[in-house]
């Protein structure tokens, strides 16, 4: 196990510096520059002495080197937008937000999904299986959840009044964004659990238990639920950094100052230490999941085994 996690590290730490140096490469062949649109009324000497004093007159590979060491010594650099920050403040008050929304959605949408799941595969062909199907079909995938997002605003905050419209500062700011939130994922966790719940309650392994005589909640538990996980895995496991790293819809229609909406500012005004460390974040959260997804493997299907190398 050490070694394997030593392995997938060392991997992962190369995925991480092959993704940086072409973000990077990428960020600085486009023409124009940070200061080249939004400074149009500034002399070319004054442009030239904001680029000297962030080390953009600097050669490309002196400016990739110097981040790097920066990296090392856990300095991400000052965002262009925000210049009485650095990227480590402005990271570490706006990703908590994101965190809380983003966790909240997770717990939520996984744990009903997977119980709806397996509800409408055990109820297969009946009105409960039909119910849970075409309600969370039609709600969690036919509509954006920004839609949901103004439909419980319209509902719950402007004509009842129970909870507020948008904004960060007390529990109530929470409730209606991660209900926005989480009907996506627990529409695609309940479909891909019923369809993996429903091909495994038919296997041969599971008549041979019911032929011994073990009772259904063993069956369920123990042999239908455990093997339904292991595509559940490779599916949902992907859709953890896309929530813990934020949406931009959701945190604007909750105008929530979270950290999904600057993945669209900073790359509309050409910041380039904050594109970075945004990078760095999703790229490390990916692979983070993918090392942690084969170890759930192990866990669930014991016929894996994370030393062998076969599966």
């Amino acid at each position: 196990m050490i070694a394997y996690l030593g392995k997938r590290l060392l991997a992962l730490l190369f995925t991480l510096l092959l993704a940086t140096i072409a973000i990077f490469a990428m960020m600085h062949s486009v023409p124009g520059g940070p200061f080249s649109f939004s400074q149009g009324d500034m002399s070319a000497a004054a442009i030239h002495n904001i680029m000297v004093k962030y080390g953009l007159a600097d050669p490309v590979w002196q400016q990739y080197l110097k981040w790097i060491w920066q990296l090392l010594h856990g300095y991400l650099g000052i965002p262009f937008e925000e210049p009485t920050m650095t990227v480590n403040h402005l990271i570490a008050s706006a990703w908590p937000i994101t965190l809380t929304v983003g966790g909240l959605t997770i717990a939520i949408s996984y744990s009903l999904g997977l119980l709806l799941g397996c509800i409408a595969a055990i109820k297969h062909n009946t009105w409960v299986d039909s119910l849970i199907t075409a309600v969370v079909s039609a709600i969690g995938v036919a509509l954006p959840n920004y839609v949901i997002g103004f439909l419980l605003i319209e509902v719950f905050a402007i004509k009842l009044g129970w909870l507020p419209v948008g904004g960060w500062g007390s529990w109530k700011d929470v409730i209606l964004p991660v209900i926005a939130f989480s009907l996506y994922p627990m529409a695609l966790m309940e479909r891909y659990t019923r369809a993996s719940t429903l091909e495994v309650t038919y296997a041969d392994y599971v008549r041979m238990g019911r032929a011994r005589g073990l009772s259904e909640r063993r069956i369920l538990l123990k042999y239908i639920l455990r093997t339904s996980l292991i595509p559940l895995i490779t599916i949902m496991g992907p859709w953890i950094p896309n929530i813990l790293t934020g949406s931009i819809f959701i945190e604007a229609t909750f105008a929530l100052p979270g950290l999904g909406s600057y993945f669209t500012t900073a790359s509309l005004r050409r910041d380039y230490p904050l594109i970075m460390a945004l990078v760095l974040i999703v790229a490390a959260f990916w692979g983070v999941c993918f090392i942690l997804s084969d170890i759930a493997y192990a866990l669930v299907d014991p016929r894996v085994r994370i030393e062998g190398v076969s599966r």
